[in-house]
């Protein structure tokens, strides 16, 4: 079961708390058994000591080393009951503990900095070579908004239009701000119409497109998310749509297929259109 005492490949640290956990958990702290069962190690434990207060001292924000000073604290106040304990805090607190360092973009927009970063703001000067290759970067940008797309799949849409730009060869310097660009377009894009209202206006049915945009605007312009709203088919084909039925209904069924309003209820009115409907905002 030993894993580190014996193993003059393992770290010192490792060793000197494994030396602990064995002697505290296994041998009820007798030193005179740990010697008998480990004696080539008797004289080096104290090393180890001090080699794991060192590694302590030097690494005070360190994840693993944090955990592992937590592990031989709990075996000096005895919260850690057996071995088997021992080893899978030891394991998953500190061994096998994978640490993720953070992506570093340093010349790459993403959504939270494109509009704060001041440096991005200058680079269209270093492109006038370029106009061209920075429209067609711009049109592409427009056209892929709110599409679905990930930080993988930009990348290689970025990589295609290079490839298969005809434009002189470029720097490495202005590869790197063309991407600011594109990414830079993609995400002001993004801020500047909402998801929904881009599904709507892609719709393929030009008249649908405008009724349901203009409906939408309507439901933004009355409800909150959440909020509700009575409408007769009368009200919304003539007051509110200006157009017949079948076009005002088909327009609340694109709304509702986006799941951007549902029929919450329908209700009783008045004698001349008995029946209405209640729709709620819900995205």
């Amino acid at each position: 079961m030993i894993k580190y005492i014996n193993n003059s490949n393992a770290r010192a640290q490792l060793r000197f708390v494994e030396w602990q956990a064995v002697l505290r958990l296994a041998y009820n702290r007798d030193h005179m058994k740990m010697a008998e069962a480990f004696p080539e190690y008797i004289k080096i434990c104290d090393e180890w000591h001090e080699r794991y207060k060192t590694y302590i001292k030097r690494n005070p924000k360190s994840p693993k080393a944090v955990a592992l000073h937590s592990i031989y604290l709990g075996l000096l106040n005895n919260k850690i009951k057996n071995l088997d304990e021992f080893y899978l805090r030891l394991a998953t607190e500190v061994t096998q503990l994978r640490i993720r360092k953070p992506r570093v973009r340093k010349e790459t927009l993403d959504h939270s900095n494109y509009a704060k970063n001041p440096s991005f703001l200058t680079k269209t000067d270093d492109l006038k070579n370029h106009n061209r290759f920075v429209n067609l970067l711009l049109k592409v940008a427009t056209e892929i908004t709110h599409t679905d797309y990930n930080q993988i799949q930009l990348n290689k849409i970025f990589d295609v239009l290079v490839s298969e730009s005809k434009e002189a060869q470029r720097s490495e310097k202005e590869l790197v701000t063309l991407k600011d660009t594109f990414f830079k377009k993609v995400y002001a894009m993004e801020k500047s119409i909402t998801r929904a209202e881009s599904l709507i206006l892609r719709n393929s049915d030009t008249k649908l497109s405008k009724d349901a945009y203009h409906l939408y605007g309507l439901f933004k312009l009355r409800c909150e998310v959440g909020d509700t709203w009575t409408l007769s088919q009368t009200e919304l084909a003539k007051e509110k749509l200006g157009t017949g039925k079948p076009a005002a209904l088909k327009a609340v069924d694109l709304l509702i297929k986006l799941k951007l309003i549902k029929i919450f209820e329908q209700v009783s009115q008045g004698s001349v259109e008995p029946k209405a409907t209640v729709y709620k905002r819900i995205g």
